[in-house]
């Protein structure tokens, strides 16, 4: 049987402690012995990046905020959808050792992605972030279902508060897009209109190999009305 190996550690501001292992090949985050995140299963996080990017792809500087960069799924996606040498994707990453597990621990995942220029790590929170006297981002993303990253956001469910939403959709331009992942919560559309947005969303698998048959929602948000994109392999849900 092959060891499950502890690559790296550090606290979180919340108190509690993040951890990269390493299995047979394959990587996972925990917090506080708790997996939040997996090399093995992530169709979920790489989706939520693919459908937020997709709208944006004719754009020729596009501006995307992500909250947190756990195992850098969401980002990869986003990056492959993006291919703009303009582009500008901002990671607010509350855990300051993570880019560094990246680059040492992480580099066969997504190669030279922590230093791909057009990237920018802030370490702070996704509010700070907001916060920053930047030009309106055509996307955010939150992944509700991440952790440590997005606790300062969420009620005991996960599920950002009111008063955060309208702040980010204070940070979106005029057609931008917020992006979240959630477990099931079928409520929370009428909590994302009152914040003043259209509504779509997609149910999603959180992984394309294995037995595991566990999905989720991505909302697709938009400030302004929303216009469908197709994308293949998906079940809509409006």
């Amino acid at each position: 049987m092959k060891p499950t190996v502890k690559l790296a550690e550090s606290p979180t501001p919340e108190g509690t402690t993040l951890a990269l292992f390493e299995h047979d090949g394959e990587f996972f985050l925990q917090e506080d012995g708790i997996q939040i995140q997996s090399s093995f299963a992530h169709s979920a996080e790489r989706a939520l990046g693919d459908l937020a990017a997709h709208p944006f792809r004719p754009v020729r500087q596009p501006r995307i905020l992500l909250g947190g960069l756990g195992l850098g799924f969401t980002l990869a996606a986003v990056r492959a959808s993006l291919l703009q040498k303009r582009g500008i994707f901002v990671v607010a990453e509350p855990v300051a050792d993570l880019p560094d597990w990246h680059r040492q621990h992480l580099s066969d995942l997504h190669p030279g992605q922590i230093d791909d220029p057009r990237v920018v790590v802030r370490h702070g929170s996704l509010t700070a972030a907001l916060r920053a006297k930047d030009e309106g981002f055509h996307a955010i993303l939150v992944d509700c279902e991440g952790g440590y990253a997005q606790r300062e956001l969420g009620d005991r469910q996960g599920l950002p508060h009111r008063s955060v939403l309208s702040r980010l959709h204070d940070g979106l331009q005029e057609g931008g897009l917020l992006a979240l992942r959630t477990a099931s919560a079928p409520a929370f559309e009428r909590r994302l209109r009152q914040a003043g947005f259209d509504v779509a969303s997609e149910m999603v698998p959180a992984a394309d190999k294995g037995k595991q048959k566990r999905r989720y929602f991505i909302w697709l948000a938009r400030k302004g009305r929303y216009q469908s994109q197709p994308r293949s392999n998906t079940n809509s849900n409006r």
